[in-house]
Formats: C-alpha cells, structure tokens, sequence
C-alpha cells in the first residue's frame, strides 16, 4: 500500500490538499456570491470545483465550517485592505476615514464580498455571531488608533456607525441610492467621523 504522502506529479500529499482546499473556498464564494449562503452545499461547491464529493470532507468537518473559513478570509483580506488604506495617513482621524472608504470601495468593487460580509450573515447563528464579533474586532481597533475620551460612548457609536455603513453599502448595491462609488465612498466616511467625533 502507497505511502499518503508519498508525491504525486511533482507535488506532496499536503500540497494537493491545500490545493484542493483552495478550490473549495474559492468556489464556495462564488456560490455565497450569486446566491447567497444558503445557495453552499457541498455537491454544488463540489461540482463547482471539479472535485470529488470525497474530498470536502478532507477540509471541512460541514458546510458550516467551509461558510466561516470563506468569511474568515473575506475578513483577512479586508483588515490587510485597510490597513494599507491607513498606513499613508499620519493624523489618526485621516486614517479612520480612510479606512471607512477603504471599506466601502472594497465591497463596491466587488459586490460578492459585500454579501459575504454585510447582507447575508442574518439566518445563520453562527455566521451571525462572527459579524458581531467582527463588528467588535473593528471597534477595538479604531479605538486603539483613536484612544477616544470616552470609550464606552465611542464603542456604542462605532457599533451604530457601522451598522449604517453596512445599511448603505447594500443599499447602493441593489441600486437605490442614486450615488457614484466615489460619492458612497465619502458620504459615509463623513457619516462615520460625524458619529464617532464627540466622543474623541
């Protein structure tokens, strides 16, 4: 019997996995973004990915599990976003504003990681609890640029600021806010500084 790690046309079993890995979330986001999370099953993402039904179990323990790691990366690859957004700005509310605009270019730019991250977590318990906790990680992190006066008061409006940035994101999306990108982009970064000011 052949050795599970032995290569197979140049690559080790673990690189074949990762592979097949990367398949998978990368279909799984396509699905999650024409039709919404509950569109994820495993036959369809599988068939999406040109796999074998067999191996989603290889990476996933269920659907669930594949529907976090897939808002889990979404999330990465929005903090590295913003974190390159703000790096330029020397003044920290320069940098919070930018980093909102940064927030809504990304999900503007492409609406998949705006159903991912904003409209569709609602109906699932778990993916809801993780755009809570996200909401909360986003919070933390403006308040330690910002060290605000009043830090509790500064967490509550963070907290309704973002919940109205995500509000209008979907809004423009579906196509009834009568707004460029660019327009988007600055109404709610003014929006959110205006939120959050008396509290700094």
């Amino acid at each position: 019997m052949g050795s599970p790690t032995r290569s197979y046309r140049g690559r080790s079993a673990a690189e074949r996995t990762a592979e097949r890995r990367e398949r998978l979330l990368t279909a799984a986001l396509e699905s999650w973004g024409d039709g919404g999370w509950a569109s994820v099953t495993m036959r369809g993402v599988c068939a999406r990915a040109g796999l074998n039904d067999r191996y989603f179990y290889e990476s996933f323990a269920d659907v669930e599990a594949l529907l976090l790691a897939v808002y889990d990366r979404a999330l990465d690859d929005m903090v590295r976003h913003l974190d390159r957004a703000a790096s330029a700005q020397p003044d920290p509310r320069l940098r919070l504003r930018a980093s909102v605009a940064a927030f809504v270019g990304a999900f503007t730019a492409d609406p998949r990681r705006a159903r991912v991250g904003l409209a569709e977590p609602a109906g699932s318990p778990a993916l809801e609890r993780r755009r809570r906790a996200t909401y909360a990680m986003f919070a933390e992190l403006a308040r330690g640029e910002l060290s605000p006066a009043d830090a509790a008061g500064f967490d509550t409006a963070m907290f309704f600021a973002l919940g109205g940035a995500a509000e209008l994101v979907i809004r423009w999306l579906e196509g009834t806010l009568p707004l460029t990108a660019g327009e988007l982009e600055e109404r709610v970064a003014t929006l959110v500084l205006a939120v959050v000011a008396p509290h700094l």
